[in-house]
């Protein structure tokens, strides 16, 4: 590594910084220490990031004072300490969360209570771990980089620790080597990622707290359940477009909810199989790649009228129309999906079904059941009483807002008669419950309109921010009809983004906001390069491995072979790695690798030097065994004995002098057997 290198400067900085052990392996490592806690700080409790603040700085007290290491009752006082910080800010101690905090917490003990290189080695790992930690956080370039980085800084601490004080220039030995030794690692790395059988699934089972804290869409809907949604930024799927275009409005189906009880809307467990369903389609309209982040749903949210669907998780099409997998979607997960927009969803209804998809609790929302009922008995017509409910929400002058007062019962009263204001699952709800009153049956649809086109790359991205409701209403020669009520209240919602057509900025992201359009074009770049690596790297999972092995004509048992055979010559490699680097401190000088090799190539030929024969005696016994070459392993003592033993000559021009002179032996001793 070169001194001029902004990192050296980084690190000599660090080394002034920590006083005592300057010019060892603490600069490094304290650096890779932040990158690994910096890149996840925010996802831990006030009281962990105190915790690791204070560690940190009573760490850099005691190194800068040299105060030597912590002990006694007061190093077992502060790990019991650390250890109920955790169980108070988390409440269990066993679980990913807890357990990343407390080795966070304990490493920074660790280190007070070093005294050896070996305690620093331990404090190495313990960085590995919270470096290979990271990615529980997730699986962007960024925390690529910073596993990278971190991982090459402890690579390089571990590096310092092997090299011996006395030799002239250690540190500069060590970090050549520790670059040299990532260097190799990069090919071997891809070789492995390539080859190494994926898991449809984690290695393990995740603890139970993995889900905790992940926010998005829910499978059940009340009164400003999805209002909250609209206050994050966070990306909920990324769609890529195949084949065809998009429709205009742009509606992503999830959760289909046809229980109410008077409070919340909930999906049915009685619904029947829709026989239509299985009908051949036409030929679709839009093909589209879909790449849906983590969350604790099973529904996979599509485009509107998706007939077919495909990918890394095993998934089924429900009665209703939208598409689920057999577990949680726990990682990030990449589907195809081919769909025909525009159309409605036919299915026939009995009239069991009829009755469940028309009922309203008793007693709930009275001065809307009434209207229903009355329109019920003056429309005998279902298509008559869904344009008179349509006419009566035009005409109530709703607005559309983020903040609607709170509502804890008959909501849809309130909304209609009182506040007449509220977010899209206010509309549905007064909707629902006024269409099931005239009679018609009417169920929620949770899931996501519109999404914002990346400049960068053309894909469209939905946001947590675009999660919306609306409802369907089933007409016996149609089917179920789409109806968004939130259309009632502000017509662009359905072609425009909610930071646009949203008149109040409270509680709205500010990158959504129109007047950060700048930053969102940065964002935009930076998104479009996060879905290429999710796609080819973090999305590269069993399904699509087996097909790389399929175009590189190779049979999956054969490439499992293959893989195993990588795998053990991987570990080979690593082993191989860990010997070279773990040799004796004198092979590091230039002029001793020189006669290491001159003394290895004489001991191939069967005159090993003995271990008290001096340089002298040993070149004047090689002569007499070899006259034709003496002159030769003359030309290679003599630089080594000048610098050696005072004769004035530079150690780097000793060694190239002794480079030469082996050369020429070599090509005299192959001349000597040829003959």
């Amino acid at each position: 590594m070169s001194e001029s290198a902004p990192i050296a400067r980084l690190l000599r900085r660090l080394n002034r910084l920590t006083g005592r052990l300057a010019g060892t392996a603490a600069a490094p490592l304290a650096l890779a220490l932040v990158l690994a806690l910096g890149s996840q700080f925010v996802e831990f409790p006030l009281g962990i990031q105190a915790g690791v603040a204070l560690l940190a700085f009573v760490w850099f007290l005691r190194r800068r004072r040299e105060l030597g290491a912590l002990g006694g009752w007061r190093l077992w006082l502060t790990g019991l300490a650390c250890a109920l910080v955790v169980r108070w800010q988390y409440g269990y101690w066993f679980g990913q969360e807890p357990g990343v905090a407390l080795v966070a917490l304990l490493v920074w003990v660790k280190w007070l209570e070093a005294r050896t290189e070996r305690d620093e080695r331990t404090v190495a790992v313990l960085t590995l771990f919270l470096l290979t930690a990271v990615f529980l956080r997730g699986q962007t370039p960024l925390h690529a980089l910073v596993a990278f980085s971190g991982a090459g800084l402890v690579l390089l601490a571990c590096a310092r620790l092997t090299v011996s004080p006395i030799l002239p220039a250690p540190l500069a030995l060590a970090d050549r080597d520790a670059g040299r030794a990532m260097l190799w690692a990069l090919p071997l790395a891809m070789l492995l990622f390539v080859l190494v059988p994926r898991v449809p699934g984690p290695l393990w089972g995740l603890p139970a707290d993995a889900r905790a804290g992940r926010t998005g869409m829910s499978e059940t809907m009340e009164a400003g359940s999805i209002a909250s949604l609209a206050r994050s930024d966070e990306i909920a799927f990324v769609v890529e477009v195949l084949e065809g275009r998009l429709p205009t409005p742009r509606y992503w189906r999830g959760p289909v909810l046809e229980v109410y009880d008077g409070r919340s809307w909930k999906p049915s467990s009685w619904r029947a199989a829709n026989p239509m369903l299985d009908a051949s389609p036409q030929p679709a309209q839009v093909r589209y790649r879909s790449l849906q982040e983590p969350s604790d749903l099973t529904w996979v949210f599509t485009l509107e009228r998706t007939h077919a669907l495909r990918g890394a998780a095993d998934v089924e099409r429900m009665p209703t129309g939208s598409w689920r997998t057999r577990r949680p979607l726990l990682q990030r997960t990449l589907f195809e999906g081919e769909a025909r927009s525009g159309e409605p969803l036919p299915e026939p209804l009995s009239p069991l079904s009829i009755r469940a998809l028309t009922s309203l609790p008793p007693g709930v929302n009275p001065r809307t059941r009434e209207i229903g009922e009355a329109l019920s008995n003056r429309y005998p017509r279902p298509e008559d009483r869904l344009a008179a409910i349509i006419d009566f929400f035009r005409e109530r002058g709703l607005r559309y807002t983020l903040t609607p007062p709170p509502m804890e019962r008959d909501s849809a009263d309130q909304v209609l008669f009182e506040v007449r204001a509220g977010f899209c699952e206010h509309f549905a709800d007064a909707f629902a419950v006024m269409a099931r009153a005239a009679g018609i049956p009417t169920r929620i649809v949770l899931g996501y309109l519109g999404g914002e086109r990346n400049p960068a790359n053309g894909n469209w991205t939905i946001r947590q921010a675009d999660a919306h409701s609306w409802v369907e209403v089933w007409l016996a020669r149609r089917g179920w009809v789409r109806v968004d009520p939130t259309t009632f209240a502000q017509p662009e919602r359905a072609e425009r983004p909610l930071g646009e057509v949203l008149g109040e900025r409270e509680g709205l992201p500010l990158l959504l906001r129109p007047e950060w359009r700048w930053a969102w074009r940065l964002r935009a770049q930076l998104e479009a390069w996060e879905y290429g690596w999710n796609v080819w790297v973090a999305g590269f999972d069993a399904e699509r491995q087996r097909r790389l092995w399929q175009n590189l004509g190779w049979r999956p048992d054969r490439a499992l072979g293959w893989a195993l055979a990588a795998t053990g010559m991987a570990l080979a490699l690593a082993a191989l790695l860990a010997w070279w680097l773990q040799r004796p401190p004198t092979s590091r000088d230039p002029l001793e690798r020189q006669w290491h090799r001159f003394c290895r190539l004489m001991a191939r030929r069967g005159l090993a030097r003995a271990p008290a024969e001096g340089p002298l005696d040993y070149g004047r016994r090689l002569m007499r065994h070899f006259p034709q070459a003496s002159g030769e392993i003359e030309a290679l003592l003599r630089p080594y004995l000048q610098a050696r033993y005072g004769g004035g000559l530079a150690t780097e021009e000793a060694a190239a002098a002794m480079r030469r002179a082996l050369r020429q032996l070599r090509r005299r001793l192959r001349q000597e057997k040829s003959a």
